[in-house]
């Protein structure tokens, strides 16, 4: 909040700091669309970096929890909604990467890892809360899911 604030209190500042009388921008002619947008951005990014770091933070640390969860949750899967060499690609995945099981399908393969992933994270809720995975209708669901999905693949 106090960013937005300093960001919409600018053109003030400028201008009860200038000379020029008010109603008259200084230096209006001199400056092009270009280097007024240069100007403006570097103002922006000046004042929002430490947001947009927080932001990065954030991001960066979601992405870490949620190939953990999926390790995790998935590892007593192996052999039932996973395959060994799929658990593989899971334990070797890294940020800003797509996991896909079949290159040729890419639409069912996406479908499938993602499948994966929805039962990954409904089995730690399930786990959070105090109750069963093994005896969650969602979690039946998932498996059940991607039990069809293979058989598209």
């Amino acid at each position: 909040m106090l960013a937005h604030m300093l960001n919409n209190a600018i053109p003030l500042l400028v201008t009860v700091a200038s000379d020029a009388p008010p109603g008259e921008p200084e230096g209006q002619d001199s400056l092009g669309f270009i280097d007024s947008f240069v100007a403006a951005s570097q103002l922006q990014l000046a004042i929002y970096w430490p947001l947009i770091l927080l932001m990065a933070l954030a991001i960066w640390h979601s992405g870490v929890w949620e190939r953990r969860v999926i390790r995790e949750e998935l590892s007593d899967e192996v052999g039932r909604s996973v395959t060994a060499a799929e658990y593989r690609e899971i334990l070797n995945d890294r940020m800003l990467r797509t996991r896909r099981i079949d290159s040729d399908r890419s639409h069912v393969s996406a479908a499938l890892a993602n499948a994966q992933n929805e039962l990954a994270f409904r089995k730690r809720r399930v786990k959070d809360e105090g109750d069963d995975p093994q005896m969650d209708t969602l979690v039946m669901g998932w498996r059940e899911d991607i039990r069809r999905l293979r058989e598209i693949l």
